[in-house]
């Protein structure tokens, strides 16, 4: 299959434009948005990255191709910048002190269950979403805003909308379709479902921030 992400991209359309019409990114983009909402995503979206960078590597040290291998271990070196930068920007709190919220827990526990027990074709579909959504995500915003001079969360939609960014998510697709091209029919059924589930799992991120969220016990 020569581009299996457009494919996927496709039918998974519908969730992207559900993340779209989100409260969470509507008030984002004009910068509406209450801080301790933001401030509850960004200290949520830490404790995310610091497993996902894990998840990174693992799927790089598992693709045969050293030059993939080098991808995602330098992705996830990049992380670590991210999350330094998110942490000087806006995170006002010591993130040690925060929790996982129900869904960030959910999601990191199925990528590390997928990419520790399932195929590296399963690996790369799953961890895809977390690069390709939030660059539609940031594209979107930056199209769309009518105040980018004073919108209060403008440093964190231009991480999300720079050129850096939409070559690694570029490189990532490249990848992932790579090892869709030779793999079977069952693994192809199996990364679609593991995209699907990864995309939907960014919605819930997204809806469990703008809801703050908890353990209900």
């Amino acid at each position: 299959m020569p581009n299996w992400y457009k494919k996927i991209n496709n039918q998974t359309d519908y969730i992207l434009q559900k993340i779209k019409e989100h409260p969470f990114i509507i008030e984002l983009m004009d910068g509406t948005l209450e801080k301790d909402i933001f401030h509850f995503y960004i200290n949520q979206d830490a404790l995310y990255l610091s497993e996902y960078k894990k998840v990174l590597s693992i799927t790089g040290v598992r693709c045969s191709d050293e030059a993939d291998t080098h991808f995602f271990l330098d992705a996830a070196t990049g992380i670590i910048h991210v999350e330094n930068a998110l942490h000087n920007l806006f995170i006002k709190q010591d993130i040690f002190n925060a929790k996982p919220s129900p869904t960030c827990e959910l999601y990191i526990s199925y990528l590390s269950r997928i990419v520790n027990t399932h195929s590296v074709e399963e690996s790369l579909a799953a961890i895809l979403p977390c690069f390709t959504i939030y660059k539609q995500v940031g594209d979107y915003i930056l199209e769309h805003q009518t105040n980018k001079t004073d919108n209060p969360y403008q440093n964190w939609i231009n991480t999300y909308g720079g050129e850096d960014f939409a070559k690694s998510v570029q490189r990532a697709i490249e990848i992932t379709n790579k090892h869709a091209q030779t793999a079977s029919s069952g693994i192809l059924t199996k990364m679609e479902m593991a995209f699907e589930k990864a995309s939907k799992l960014e919605w819930m991120f997204w809806d469990s921030a703008y809801n703050k969220e908890s353990w209900k016990l």
